[in-house]
């Protein structure tokens, strides 16, 4: 569980993302983002489906089961990211999974 919550803080840091801009995106408080975090919590599915349109990346990556990653590039004009940008951005990339996934199968 402990590398669980190293994938979920080393993800939100590579995207400059505060506990508190993400907890407020997971509507969870700050401490149980950081207890997930420092391995002292699980994290629920949906916290997990959340992470994974936010992060761009599948369940089997935050869980520690495929080191399969293709990190977004966004550039941020401002200096500070509210949550509906955040709610915005995990739009945008659960778009990109999926049309990833259906171009996935349409190859197979």
């Amino acid at each position: 569980m402990k590398n669980i919550g190293l994938r979920m803080e080393t993800l939100r840091k590579n995207m400059h993302l505060t506990p508190e801009a993400v907890s407020s995106y997971l509507e969870i408080p700050v401490e149980d983002l950081l207890d997930m975090e420092k391995g002292k919590k699980n994290i629920t599915l949906s916290i997990l489906n959340q992470l994974c349109a936010l992060f761009r990346c599948s369940e089997s990556y935050i869980l520690c089961r495929s080191d399969e990653f293709d990190p977004a590039a966004f550039v941020f004009r401002s200096s500070s990211i509210e949550t509906d940008d955040l709610q915005g951005i995990a739009g945008m990339n659960r778009i990109y999974l999926n049309m990833k996934y259906l171009t996935k199968k349409m190859d197979d």
